[in-house]
């Protein structure tokens, strides 16, 4: 039996040859159309027979193909299932071979095979590619699957992977050019760290070799700056984004209230109405997330300025990188940030702001002639005390010599 389904597993890992063959490229000439397939050893091996055979890879076939695909899939889970449950590091090659596959069914039914087996640090490298699945509810159950794991890597990839997305419909990557932001050659998206609803797009090296830094530092205009030092540079330039998106966040939600929810039975309209909702209160959370920079998963941040701006009475770095060394995914990589507020709601902002930096500046000017003054009593009183030292010295010699000492 567990020869038959590594078998199985091994054919439609290796599913693109036997398409080669169904064009007559003669890999499998079993398989080939007109030709009577060779005996299948079970029923699940002559299901997987007749879909390669009859269904696989052309464009139209038989009438039950879909439920033939549908059986496959079936009974590749089961094969992949019933190797994970033998918890036998032999079979990880195989399992992890299945995150080829197109079907997101059997990517998780993989993910869950590997959480019965139980990673190790020493794989920590084959599956880093497949946190970053392209659907959502794969990556959760590569998540579920790492956390089944134990090693200082796995649980620092764990704590890396914070999903921000669910369902089974693939994801494809935002086009940062859209919102005139470049990215640097030998890039990857990383689905969960990105939300262009926010302004964030996030990429890691692909080869782990190339050094997004040199790509940016051409671009920049300022920079580059430790994260820290960008963040107190620019610190009410920021504050002003975050309170300017706040604004954008309640008017979307006062917009939303006035319009009706659509009947609950129009599953479509009212599905997107819920969406809209929950996207609202989920930007806050998503913006906060993508701005945060543990030391522990980026290290130490550095930030280039690829566009400054002037909004009404200051200037805004619209256009930003954060670089960083992505600790987990042992690779360097960068987030795209930009401002996607409207200048007018920054404005309706900047003057509280630009009082309290008027009223900032104030203070350091009163502590700084504080001090001054502070230091300059200092030194007086240090001058008076050698002037005293001085006379008291003088006076202690002129009685010396009065007395013949």
């Amino acid at each position: 039996m567990r020869r038959n389904l590594d078998n199985r597993l091994l054919t439609y890992m290796w599913l693109p040859l036997w398409l080669m063959a169904f064009s007559g490229l003669g890999l499998s000439p079993s398989l080939a159309e007109g030709t009577p397939p060779v005996k299948a050893s079970s029923p699940k091996d002559a299901t997987l027979d007749n879909y390669l055979r009859d269904c696989g890879g052309k464009p139209s076939g038989p009438a039950n193909c879909e439920k033939l695909r549908k059986d496959t899939i079936d009974i590749l889970k089961q094969d992949v299932h019933t190797l994970g449950s033998t918890a036998s590091r032999t079979y990880l090659p195989e399992i992890i071979g299945m995150f080829s596959s197109d079907e997101p069914d059997l990517r998780i039914a993989a993910a869950d095979a590997l959480g019965m087996i139980g990673p190790q640090d020493q794989d920590v490298d084959a599956l880093i590619p497949i946190t970053n699945d392209p659907v959502p509810d794969v990556r959760q159950a590569v998540s579920q699957m790492i956390g089944h794991g134990k090693g200082n890597a796995l649980a620092l990839l764990k704590q890396r992977i914070i999903l921000m997305s669910v369902g089974r419909t693939p994801q494809t990557p935002a086009d940062a050019s859209k919102y005139s932001m470049p990215v640097a050659p030998d890039s990857s998206y990383w689905f969960d760290s990105s939300d262009a609803t926010v302004g964030r797009l996030s990429y890691v090296s692909i080869s782990g070799k190339s050094d997004p830094a040199q790509f940016f530092r051409g671009k920049a205009k300022k920079g580059p700056f430790p994260l820290a030092e960008f963040k107190d540079k620019y610190r009410y330039q920021l504050q002003d984004e975050n309170e300017a998106n706040s604004l954008a966040q309640q008017a979307a939600g006062k917009e939303l209230e006035n319009v009706q929810p659509p009947d609950p039975t129009n599953m479509q309209a009212f599905t997107e109405y819920m969406q809209k909702v929950q996207s609202i209160g989920a930007k806050q959370g998503s913006r906060i997330y993508l701005d945060s920079y543990d030391p522990k998963l980026f290290g130490s941040p550095t930030v280039y300025v690829l566009e400054e701006r002037q909004i009404g009475r200051r200037s805004y770095p619209t256009r930003f990188v954060v670089l960083y060394q992505e600790q987990a995914l042992r690779k360097p990589g960068y987030r795209l940030s930009w401002m996607t507020v409207a200048d007018r709601t920054i404005k309706e902002v900047q003057e509280a702001s630009l009082q309290e930096e008027q009223q900032e500046e104030g203070r350091k000017k009163e502590s700084a002639a504080l001090k001054k003054k502070a230091e300059e009593l200092e030194s007086l009183a240090k001058k008076k005390d050698a002037v005293e030292q001085k006379q008291f010295k003088k006076g202690q010699d002129d009685l010396e010599k009065a007395l013949g000492f």
